[in-house]
Parts: C-alpha cells; sequence; structure tokens
C-alpha cells in the first residue's frame, strides 16, 4: 500500500453540484480577492473552484484583520494519511531501536531515545488510524436517519446527531450501519474485521493507559506495539472504506512510492 489521493469535504458532492445550499458563497479562483472576503466572511462557508474545476468546501477565517480561504478536509481521509506518514516513521524506529538494543554495548542515551520515539509514534499511528474509522462512520449514517432499540418496556429513538454522541461504536458498526445502509462488513469474522477490532482495543489502552506499581501494564503496550500487525490493519481499514462508498479512499496515481 502507498499514500492515498487527497480529498477534501464533500468532494463527492460536489463533483456534480456546485453548492450545497442556494445561500453558500460560491468563487472561482480568479474571482477570489481580499474584496470578496471581507465582503463575505460573515456567511463564511464557501465553494472555490480552481482552474481544474475542482470544488472545495472551504471557510472565510480572520486571522488578525487579514481574511483568508481555507478549504476542508475530509477528516476520516486526513487521519488515515497521517496514519500511515507515522506508521512510516514507527517502522524506521522499530528497526533502529531493535538494532541498537542488540548490541548490549549500545545501551545509552541514543538507544534510549529510540524507544521513546518508537512508542510516539506507534500510538499516535494507530489514534490516528482508529479515529479515521470513527469519522468515516459518523459521516455516512444518512442525515434523516433513525435508530430504534425497542424492548418491552420502552423504545428508544436516536436522530444522527444523537447517534454519534450516545451510540458505541461497536454497536454503530454492527447495528446501526446495517440497518441504515443494508450492507454489514462485520456480518460474519473475517481477518480484516478482527484487525479492526483488535485496533479498537489497542487504541483504547493507549487511550486510557492503566498502571501498577511494577510497570507491568505498560511493558504489555509496549510489546503490542511491537507486535502488532499494522500493514494488515491499514488493508482492513482501507476496505471498510470502499465497502461502504465504492473508492472513497484511493491509492494515489503519482510515481512517488512512499
Amino acid at each position: 500500500m502507498k499514500h492515498i489521493k487527497r480529498k477534501f469535504l464533500f468532494h463527492e458532492y460536489l463533483k456534480n453540484h456546485e453548492t450545497l445550499q442556494n445561500n453558500m458563497n460560491f468563487v472561482t479562483k480568479e474571482g477570489l480577492d481580499e474584496g470578496f472576503l471581507k465582503s463575505k466572511a460573515k456567511n463564511n462557508f464557501t465553494i472555490i473552484e480552481t482552474d481544474l474545476n475542482e470544488k472545495f468546501f472551504s471557510f472565510i477565517y480572520n486571522n488578525n484583520g487579514k481574511h483568508t480561504i481555507i478549504p476542508v478536509p475530509d477528516f476520516a481521509l486526513v487521519n488515515f494519511d497521517f496514519a500511515y506518514k507515522l506508521n512510516l516513521d514507527r517502522i524506521k524506529l522499530k528497526n533502529e531501536l531493535l538494532e541498537l538494543l542488540s548490541n548490549l554495548n549500545q545501551q545509552n542515551e541514543v538507544s534510549s531515545t529510540s524507544a521513546y520515539d518508537f512508542y510516539g509514534a506507534a500510538t499516535t499511528c494507530l489514534i490516528c488510524l482508529f479515529t479515521s474509522i470513527e469519522c468515516f462512520i459518523n459521516d455516512i449514517i444518512p442525515e434523516n436517519y433513525e435508530y430504534k432499540i425497542v424492548n418491552d418496556r420502552k423504545t428508544e429513538i436516536y436522530n444522527k446527531s444523537q447517534i454519534q454522541y450516545s451510540i458505541s461504536f461497536n454497536d454503530k458498526i454492527t447495528k446501526v450501519l446495517p440497518n441504515a445502509l443494508n450492507k454489514n462488513f462485520f456480518s460474519k469474522p473475517t481477518p480484516s474485521n478482527i484487525h479492526i477490532h483488535n485496533l479498537r482495543s489497542i487504541r483504547n489502552e493507549i487511550i486510557h493507559t492503566k498502571s501498577d506499581k511494577t510497570g507491568k501494564l505498560q511493558v504489555e503496550i509496549l510489546k503490542k506495539l511491537l507486535k502488532f500487525k499494522y500493514e494488515e490493519t491499514f488493508k482492513a481499514v482501507f476496505d471498510f472504506f470502499n465497502f461502504y462508498k465504492t473508492l472513497y479512499i484511493e491509492e494515489c496515481p503519482c510515481e512517488n512510492n512512499w
């Protein structure tokens, strides 16, 4: 797997529509100047069209009196992309760490720093990768969908906003998405969905790190980070995205193989 194509918020919709709402600002690159930005700053959501006829959902930002326009990335893809880059750092740091520490005569500040940096790269990589899934799930829940939990005593009804805040990750992927989209990536155990469950588990251990007097709990996390199946998990998340939205995530077609 290589790095992915960059895409921005609402990129699929804006391929076929000029704007999201009738009252939203629209500007081409040629019409973009300080006067336009100031005049539209109050209603600051703006669609900007480039020379290549690409449309970016953007907002106008007042930076101490200087107005600028900032495109809004697709956060799920941003998190996946940064996880991918951090994974490249993790691979390098792991190799350095194990090479340095395998030589008992090189137990010094440099080898200790490698352990420090490896933990930072590995944990941040997995946090970003899991965050990409959470962003994606919340995004693909239909706007008018209602999720119902029915039992003998009551019926609970959740709208999209309430689902995002109140329904657990596991229930979203095993109950909400299958019901809302009539598709279920987790309909049966597969290596891919097992990798995603394992990602959630280690991410929770990292985010909610526990401590004891012996250091055993921290050692166990570090061991898991050394043995975790990173490449397989990236592939599983990639497939999960495209299962629900065809070609949502794509490898970059450029010749740079990193």
